[in-house]
Protein backbone atom coordinates (compact mmCIF):
# COMPACT_ATOMS: atom_id res chain seq x y z
CA UNK A 1 0.00 0.00 0.00
CA UNK A 2 2.57 2.29 0.99
CA UNK A 3 4.64 1.71 -2.41
CA UNK A 4 1.64 2.52 -4.04
CA UNK A 5 0.90 6.02 -2.62
CA UNK A 6 4.80 6.53 -3.36
CA UNK A 7 3.83 5.65 -6.83
CA UNK A 8 0.67 7.79 -6.64
CA UNK A 9 3.44 11.13 -6.17
CA UNK A 10 4.86 10.28 -9.72
CA UNK A 11 1.66 9.93 -11.60
CA UNK A 12 0.60 13.58 -10.11
CA UNK A 13 3.89 14.95 -11.54
CA UNK A 14 3.26 13.73 -14.67
CA UNK A 15 -0.58 14.25 -15.24
CA UNK A 16 0.19 16.95 -17.50
CA UNK A 17 2.18 14.81 -20.18
CA UNK A 18 -0.50 12.20 -19.66
CA UNK A 19 -3.23 15.20 -20.95
CA UNK A 20 -1.53 16.45 -23.44
CA UNK A 21 -0.87 13.21 -24.93
CA UNK A 22 -4.27 12.15 -25.04
CA UNK A 23 -3.60 9.04 -22.87
CA UNK A 24 -6.63 9.59 -20.95
CA UNK A 25 -10.17 9.76 -22.87
CA UNK A 26 -11.90 13.04 -23.11
CA UNK A 27 -14.56 13.58 -20.89
CA UNK A 28 -17.64 12.64 -22.73
CA UNK A 29 -19.88 15.53 -24.18
CA UNK A 30 -22.96 15.08 -23.43
CA UNK A 31 -21.78 13.56 -20.34
CA UNK A 32 -22.30 9.91 -19.74
CA UNK A 33 -21.62 7.32 -16.74
CA UNK A 34 -21.13 4.23 -18.46
CA UNK A 35 -18.26 5.08 -21.30
CA UNK A 36 -17.67 2.27 -23.63
CA UNK A 37 -14.36 2.86 -25.84
CA UNK A 38 -14.23 -1.03 -27.19
CA UNK A 39 -15.41 -3.20 -29.16
CA UNK A 40 -15.29 -6.44 -27.67
CA UNK A 41 -18.70 -6.98 -26.95
CA UNK A 42 -17.94 -6.71 -23.57
CA UNK A 43 -21.73 -4.79 -22.86
CA UNK A 44 -24.18 -4.58 -25.31
CA UNK A 45 -26.02 -1.77 -26.30
CA UNK A 46 -28.78 -2.58 -24.09
CA UNK A 47 -27.14 -3.39 -21.54
CA UNK A 48 -25.30 -0.27 -21.42
CA UNK A 49 -28.03 1.69 -21.61
CA UNK A 50 -29.53 -0.24 -18.47
CA UNK A 51 -26.59 0.42 -16.66
CA UNK A 52 -26.70 4.24 -17.82
CA UNK A 53 -29.87 4.27 -16.01
CA UNK A 54 -29.28 2.87 -12.92
CA UNK A 55 -26.20 4.98 -12.43
CA UNK A 56 -27.67 8.19 -13.60
CA UNK A 57 -30.93 7.47 -10.89
CA UNK A 58 -27.92 7.06 -8.00
CA UNK A 59 -26.63 10.37 -9.16
CA UNK A 60 -29.91 12.13 -9.08
CA UNK A 61 -30.69 10.68 -5.86
CA UNK A 62 -27.85 10.93 -3.51
CA UNK A 63 -25.32 12.64 -5.76
CA UNK A 64 -22.59 10.41 -5.72
CA UNK A 65 -21.20 9.76 -8.90
CA UNK A 66 -20.17 6.27 -10.47
CA UNK A 67 -18.29 6.06 -13.46
CA UNK A 68 -18.07 3.04 -16.00
CA UNK A 69 -14.86 3.03 -18.29
CA UNK A 70 -13.68 0.37 -20.82
CA UNK A 71 -11.32 0.31 -22.80
CA UNK A 72 -8.81 -1.63 -25.11
CA UNK A 73 -5.46 -0.42 -24.06
CA UNK A 74 -4.55 2.04 -21.09
CA UNK A 75 -1.27 2.77 -23.16
CA UNK A 76 1.54 1.54 -21.05
CA UNK A 77 0.12 3.31 -17.26
CA UNK A 78 -1.07 1.04 -14.72
CA UNK A 79 -4.27 0.47 -14.05
CA UNK A 80 -4.57 2.49 -10.81
CA UNK A 81 -2.95 5.30 -12.20
CA UNK A 82 -5.31 5.38 -15.31
CA UNK A 83 -8.21 4.97 -13.62
CA UNK A 84 -7.28 7.83 -10.59
CA UNK A 85 -6.76 10.08 -14.03
CA UNK A 86 -10.36 9.75 -15.31
CA UNK A 87 -11.35 10.57 -12.24
CA UNK A 88 -9.17 13.72 -11.90
CA UNK A 89 -9.45 14.60 -14.92
CA UNK A 90 -13.45 14.44 -15.73
CA UNK A 91 -14.41 15.31 -12.22
CA UNK A 92 -16.17 12.81 -11.31
CA UNK A 93 -18.13 13.31 -8.09
CA UNK A 94 -18.71 16.82 -6.63
CA UNK A 95 -16.59 19.23 -5.71
CA UNK A 96 -17.54 20.03 -2.27
CA UNK A 97 -18.18 16.19 -1.56
CA UNK A 98 -14.95 14.40 -3.68
CA UNK A 99 -17.74 11.33 -3.76
CA UNK A 100 -17.14 9.78 -7.46
CA UNK A 101 -15.97 6.45 -7.96
CA UNK A 102 -14.28 5.14 -11.30
CA UNK A 103 -14.27 1.09 -12.45
CA UNK A 104 -11.77 0.79 -15.44
CA UNK A 105 -12.12 -2.12 -17.29
CA UNK A 106 -10.25 -3.43 -19.53
CA UNK A 107 -11.45 -6.48 -21.00
CA UNK A 108 -9.27 -7.43 -24.00
CA UNK A 109 -6.42 -9.53 -23.96
CA UNK A 110 -5.07 -12.58 -22.67
CA UNK A 111 -5.44 -14.31 -19.54
CA UNK A 112 -3.89 -11.36 -16.34
CA UNK A 113 -4.04 -9.03 -19.68
CA UNK A 114 -7.54 -8.01 -18.10
CA UNK A 115 -8.01 -5.77 -15.47
CA UNK A 116 -10.51 -4.17 -13.53
CA UNK A 117 -9.83 -1.35 -11.32
CA UNK A 118 -11.69 0.62 -8.79
CA UNK A 119 -10.81 3.65 -7.27
CA UNK A 120 -12.84 5.83 -4.90
CA UNK A 121 -12.93 9.21 -4.45
CA UNK A 122 -11.36 10.86 -1.00
CA UNK A 123 -15.55 11.34 0.12
CA UNK A 124 -15.90 8.08 0.22
CA UNK A 125 -12.91 6.17 1.47
CA UNK A 126 -13.93 5.46 4.90
CA UNK A 127 -17.70 4.52 3.67
CA UNK A 128 -15.85 1.86 0.88
CA UNK A 129 -12.26 0.87 2.34
CA UNK A 130 -9.52 -0.80 -0.02
CA UNK A 131 -9.92 -4.01 1.70
CA UNK A 132 -13.89 -3.97 0.81
CA UNK A 133 -13.04 -2.39 -2.41
CA UNK A 134 -11.16 -6.06 -2.89
CA UNK A 135 -13.86 -8.28 -1.80
CA UNK A 136 -16.19 -6.60 -3.78
CA UNK A 137 -14.20 -7.41 -7.19
CA UNK A 138 -13.06 -11.10 -6.23
CA UNK A 139 -16.85 -12.02 -4.93
CA UNK A 140 -19.20 -9.79 -7.10
CA UNK A 141 -17.21 -9.11 -10.10
CA UNK A 142 -14.45 -11.68 -11.02
CA UNK A 143 -16.94 -14.46 -11.10
CA UNK A 144 -18.94 -13.13 -13.98
CA UNK A 145 -16.18 -11.37 -15.73
CA UNK A 146 -14.56 -14.61 -15.84
CA UNK A 147 -17.66 -16.65 -17.40
CA UNK A 148 -18.26 -13.33 -20.22
CA UNK A 149 -21.37 -11.91 -18.22
CA UNK A 150 -19.91 -8.24 -18.19
CA UNK A 151 -22.83 -7.02 -17.61
CA UNK A 152 -23.89 -8.96 -14.50
CA UNK A 153 -20.78 -8.75 -12.80
CA UNK A 154 -21.36 -4.32 -13.52
CA UNK A 155 -24.91 -5.02 -12.20
CA UNK A 156 -24.23 -6.71 -8.83
CA UNK A 157 -20.25 -4.69 -8.14
CA UNK A 158 -22.61 -1.42 -8.58
CA UNK A 159 -25.47 -3.05 -6.20
CA UNK A 160 -22.92 -2.98 -3.12
CA UNK A 161 -20.93 0.15 -4.25
CA UNK A 162 -24.29 2.00 -4.05
CA UNK A 163 -25.29 0.69 -0.97
CA UNK A 164 -22.05 1.28 0.61
CA UNK A 165 -22.22 5.24 -0.72
CA UNK A 166 -25.92 5.21 1.02
CA UNK A 167 -25.01 3.75 4.27
CA UNK A 168 -27.41 1.08 3.71
CA UNK A 169 -24.83 -1.16 5.45
CA UNK A 170 -21.41 -0.35 5.95
CA UNK A 171 -17.91 -2.45 5.03
CA UNK A 172 -17.71 -4.32 8.44
CA UNK A 173 -21.09 -5.73 8.24
CA UNK A 174 -20.40 -6.41 4.33
CA UNK A 175 -17.06 -8.26 5.14
CA UNK A 176 -18.80 -9.91 8.05
CA UNK A 177 -21.27 -11.37 5.35
CA UNK A 178 -18.85 -12.67 2.99
CA UNK A 179 -16.48 -13.80 5.07
CA UNK A 180 -14.33 -16.85 3.80
CA UNK A 181 -16.89 -16.69 0.53
CA UNK A 182 -14.41 -17.78 -2.16
CA UNK A 183 -12.05 -19.63 -0.11
CA UNK A 184 -13.16 -22.66 1.41
CA UNK A 185 -12.07 -24.98 -2.14
CA UNK A 186 -8.42 -23.41 -1.55
CA UNK A 187 -8.35 -24.12 2.19
CA UNK A 188 -9.86 -27.75 1.44
CA UNK A 189 -6.83 -28.46 -1.05
CA UNK A 190 -4.49 -26.84 1.25
CA UNK A 191 -5.25 -28.98 4.11
CA UNK A 192 -5.22 -32.35 1.92
CA UNK A 193 -2.11 -31.38 0.48
CA UNK A 194 -0.81 -30.95 4.30
CA UNK A 195 -2.87 -34.07 5.28
CA UNK A 196 -0.59 -36.28 2.17
CA UNK A 197 2.42 -34.85 3.03
CA UNK A 198 2.45 -36.16 6.75
CA UNK A 199 1.28 -39.44 5.49
CA UNK A 200 3.75 -39.79 3.56
CA UNK A 201 6.47 -38.80 6.36
CA UNK A 202 5.74 -40.84 8.57
CA UNK A 203 5.26 -43.85 6.40
CA UNK A 204 8.56 -43.15 5.46
CA UNK A 205 9.62 -42.96 9.27
CA UNK A 206 8.32 -45.75 10.10
CA UNK A 207 10.00 -48.20 8.36
CA UNK A 208 13.24 -48.18 10.51
CA UNK A 209 12.82 -45.90 13.26
CA UNK A 210 9.72 -47.27 14.35
CA UNK A 211 8.01 -43.71 14.18
CA UNK A 212 5.50 -43.21 17.07
CA UNK A 213 2.44 -42.55 14.52
CA UNK A 214 2.08 -39.55 16.31
CA UNK A 215 1.17 -35.82 14.70
CA UNK A 216 4.24 -32.91 15.88
CA UNK A 217 2.96 -29.77 16.95
CA UNK A 218 3.61 -27.68 14.38
CA UNK A 219 1.40 -29.90 11.86
CA UNK A 220 -1.36 -30.12 14.15
CA UNK A 221 -1.48 -26.37 15.17
CA UNK A 222 -1.41 -25.61 10.98
CA UNK A 223 -4.27 -28.17 10.75
CA UNK A 224 -6.08 -26.79 13.81
CA UNK A 225 -6.06 -23.15 12.37
CA UNK A 226 -7.04 -24.04 9.15
CA UNK A 227 -10.18 -26.12 10.58
CA UNK A 228 -10.82 -23.15 12.86
CA UNK A 229 -12.06 -20.68 10.12
CA UNK A 230 -9.21 -18.53 11.06
CA UNK A 231 -8.16 -16.07 8.34
CA UNK A 232 -7.21 -16.94 5.41
CA UNK A 233 -4.01 -16.09 3.15
CA UNK A 234 -3.90 -13.04 1.33
CA UNK A 235 -10.65 -0.69 -1.52
CA UNK A 236 -35.41 10.87 -7.08
CA UNK A 237 -36.29 8.96 -10.23
CA UNK A 238 -33.90 8.93 -13.32
CA UNK A 239 -33.92 12.62 -14.88
CA UNK A 240 -31.09 13.00 -17.34
CA UNK A 241 -27.00 12.78 -15.89
CA UNK A 242 -26.05 16.82 -15.18
CA UNK A 243 -22.54 16.03 -15.67
CA UNK A 244 -19.54 15.81 -13.36
CA UNK A 245 -18.99 18.13 -10.15
CA UNK A 246 -15.32 18.44 -10.05
CA UNK A 247 -14.55 15.78 -7.39
CA UNK A 248 -11.00 14.58 -6.42
CA UNK A 249 -9.06 11.53 -5.63
CA UNK A 250 -7.00 10.54 -3.65
CA UNK A 251 -5.76 7.59 -4.35
CA UNK A 252 -8.40 4.72 -2.49
CA UNK A 253 -9.47 1.79 -4.42
CA UNK A 254 -8.32 -1.88 -5.38
CA UNK A 255 -7.34 -3.40 -8.71
CA UNK A 256 -6.31 -6.60 -10.42
CA UNK A 257 -6.23 -8.89 -13.37
CA UNK A 258 -8.53 -12.10 -14.35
Amino acid sequence: MFKKYISILFSLLSSFVFAQSNGIPERPNPPKLVNNFTASGFLSADEESLLEQKLQTFANETSNQIVIVIVDDINGMEPWAYATEIGKQWGVGQKEEDNGIVILIKPTGGEGQRYLEIVIGRGLEGAIPDITNKRIREDEMYPYFKNGEGYKGLDKGTDVLMALAKGEYNSDSYSAKHKGKGTNKFKLGLILLVIIAFIIINIKRGGGRGGNGGMSMGTGFLLGSMLSGGRGFGGGSSGGFGGFGGGGFGGGGSGGNW
